[in-house]
């Protein structure tokens, strides 16, 4: 009977060395999945963290250089704006001596048509480049 009482305790204690062994193994592949997880994580939150911070900065860059090109247009067309009106005060003040003279009304309206097809497409460059900022929000 003491021999099967030794053999009952040997088979008990191989059995709690063999649950022994598995429980850290079970555990370290929680741990290492549980980390997997965790640092997979971080790559993808600071990849989407940094693609933000790029597009947001490009997406303002453009909007300071657009802000700027209407800037420099709307310079332009005041100019224009500016020299068609003193072309037109310059003709009706001069129209009744010019009368006379073909080749200079002639010069002048030109000059006023030049001036008037720059400022058609001064105006749609100023178009599109208010429209641009709008399109993209």
């Amino acid at each position: 009977m003491n021999n099967e009482a030794d053999l009952l305790k040997e088979k008990h204690e191989q059995n709690n060395e063999g649950r022994r062994k598995k429980k850290p193994v079970r555990w370290g592949g929680l741990i290492y999945g549980i980390l997997f997880i965790l640092i997979w994580g971080g790559i993808v939150y600071e990849g989407y963290y940094y693609s933000k911070n790029y597009f947001d900065k490009t997406i303002n860059n453009i909007q300071q250089t657009n802000a700027m090109n209407v800037e420099q247009i709307n310079g332009r067309l005041d100019n224009l704006k500016n020299e068609m009106e003193e072309l037109k005060m310059s003709f009706s003040s001069t129209d009744e001596t010019l009368s006379s003279s073909g080749s200079i009304q002639e010069q002048l309206n030109k000059k006023i048509e030049l001036l008037d097809g720059q400022l058609k497409n001064l105006e749609k460059s100023l178009k599109i480049l208010k429209e641009a900022p709008n399109a993209k929000r």
